[in-house]
């Protein structure tokens, strides 16, 4: 296993992004959940979310903690609330798919372990995040249009 390590630093905003296990499609179709996951830790944790796109199989975002030691805890607070909510038998059949070592570790089997983070150093990088988030859905071909797809921050939900 790496020793990866994290950096935090204050001040700085830094593009996220989460990913389901084995690319499942699962969040559009519980997007109120996911929702729901994101309130529940605006509630623990002081943060702003800038820019986000919810794709069915992964998010990218981009947030600006207040603490910055706190963004891996933010992740991980959104994943575990997701998880919560889900259907126990979701959940069961997730399990199976998980390695011996994953399943001893207790690991849900709904997102990947670890989650990408990469801070954002100037304005030149924050405007090409905005843009790669912006345009995501497009490049998965999901729409033609980025205005069209309504799991993004750049669109207005009813």
């Amino acid at each position: 296993m790496s020793n990866y390590k994290r950096i935090y630093l204050d001040g700085y905003s830094y593009f996220i992004t989460m990913v389901t296990q084995g690319r499942n499609p699962i969040l559009i179709d519980n997007i109120t959940l996911l929702r729901d996951s994101f309130k529940r830790s605006k509630q623990r944790y002081d943060y702003q979310l800038n820019a986000i796109v919810i794709l069915p199989d992964h998010i990218h975002m981009i947030l600006t903690p207040k603490n910055p030691e706190e963004y891996s805890k933010i992740i991980t607070h959104i994943k575990r609330s997701f998880v919560y909510g889900l259907d126990t038998s979701f959940k069961e059949k997730a399990k199976l798919h998980l390695s011996t070592s994953s399943y001893q570790r207790k690991l849900s089997g709904i997102w990947q372990k670890r989650f990408y983070e990469h801070t954002i150093r100037d304005e030149k990088d924050w405007l090409e995040k905005i843009h790669y988030i912006q345009h995501n859905a497009v490049k998965h071909a999901y729409v033609d249009t980025w205005e069209a797809w309504e799991y993004s921050s750049f669109t207005k939900n009813p």
